[in-house]
């Protein structure tokens, strides 16, 4: 699949010497670039503008972050189950394109932006990441950005790594739905991460992840990462309700099961399509062909908008049974849903979101 390159980059004044802003301006020099004072006056004095090149698929801003990099998952609240995962954000916005994507309704930047001041980071979890015996700290960074969608710009796993290679109990869990796995190879990376893809019925894929990579090419790609010794996950998340939806999810099950020995998966993730109710009219204007709202929805607890319980129900007995068909042990979870769904799918509900936790942890 294409690697995203921008059309201009733009760069706060104060991060102009700092390694990873040299790297990636190396790395584009035909790419016309901009200083700026500020990144957040520079955002500020963007936004309502309507010129097509500020796009934010087209250009990126390279700034320094002034907040905290790691953060729990946002989840929800109970009744919903939550796994106890720490985000490290790395940047916000991503390339992919994705119709249903929550980015579009919570980000109010023009642009895809990484934090180029790296070091802090590490600062923050050296000081931060104390993991207790017998504990396991689990940190992705697909929250804000696939993770790999801008991997051959920054170097950024192998900048990382060291710190997760000589810490027992802590994971990097690294989200993606694209191809680019080749500044993973060779890493002596120590199974200290996990390498994720989403996956979704080939129809999906194609109608409504647009800049992301065939299912087959992602597959292809978690096989050749196996090969070097990682342990890989994958996420059935957002499950799509749409005419034909057994076949298409049957067969990707189908290709998993050809391509991917179930003793390399560290865990499988399963949640269906659940949007904030603004994110409707947002998607519908920017994917004007999205057939992603064709079914009835209803507001659940938590304020977004989900599929009827019993349609919950029907996909996930069907998926769960395909993949226990699989292999039987397979570590299967589910992302923010109710104890009900639980106990009628898998036969059991976590009792807390510590024990959900407990049981990803133990998979690590």
């Amino acid at each position: 699949m294409r690697q995203f390159m921008p059309e201009k980059i733009f760069v706060e004044e104060s991060v102009l010497d700092l390694p990873l802003t040299r790297r990636i301006l190396s790395r584009c020099r035909s790419i016309p670039n901009e200083k700026v004072p500020s990144a957040k006056d520079l955002i500020r004095s963007l936004q309502g503008k309507t010129d097509p090149g500020l796009g934010s698929k087209t250009n990126l801003l390279l700034c320094r972050n002034r907040g905290r990099f790691l953060e729990p998952c946002p989840g929800t609240k109970p009744p919903y189950c939550c796994c106890g995962y720490a985000i490290l954000n790395i940047g916000t916005g991503c390339p992919l394109d994705c119709s249903y994507c929550v980015l579009q309704v919570y980000l109010n930047s023009p642009f895809i932006t990484l934090f180029v001041n790296l070091q802090d980071m590490l600062d923050e979890l050296e000081a931060g990441i104390r993991p207790e015996p017998g504990k396991v700290v689990r940190i992705g960074t697909g929250e804000y950005m696939d993770s790999l969608a801008l991997e051959h710009l920054t170097d950024f796993t192998r900048f990382i790594l060291p710190f997760f290679r000589k810490r027992k109990g802590v994971v990097l869990e690294l989200k993606t739905k694209t191809t680019h796995i080749r500044h993973l190879q060779g890493l002596d990376h120590g199974g200290s991460i996990i390498v994720s893809w989403s996956l979704n019925a080939e129809e999906v894929a194609q109608q409504e992840e647009p800049g992301a990579a065939p299912i087959r090419d992602r597959l292809e790609a978690a096989q050749q990462l196996i090969g070097q010794g990682y342990r890989v996950g994958f996420h059935f998340d957002p499950l799509i309700y749409y005419p034909g939806w057994e076949k298409g999810y049957r067969d990707v099950v189908g290709l998993l099961a050809e391509r991917i020995p179930a003793s390399s998966i560290a865990w499988i993730s399963i949640g269906s399509l659940r949007y904030m109710p603004r994110l409707k009219s947002i998607a519908r204007k920017c994917f004007p062909d999205t057939r992603i709202f064709a079914q009835e929805f209803v507001p659940g607890l938590d304020g977004k908008m989900r599929y009827l319980q019993e349609i919950r129900l029907e996909m996930y007995l069907k998926l769960v049974s395909w993949l226990k068909d699989y292999a039987e042990d397979l570590c299967i979870y589910f992302c923010m849903e109710n104890p009900t769904v639980w106990e009628k799918t898998l036969g059991f509900a976590p009792s807390s979101n510590a024990q959900l936790k407990k049981l990803l942890d133990q998979r690590v």
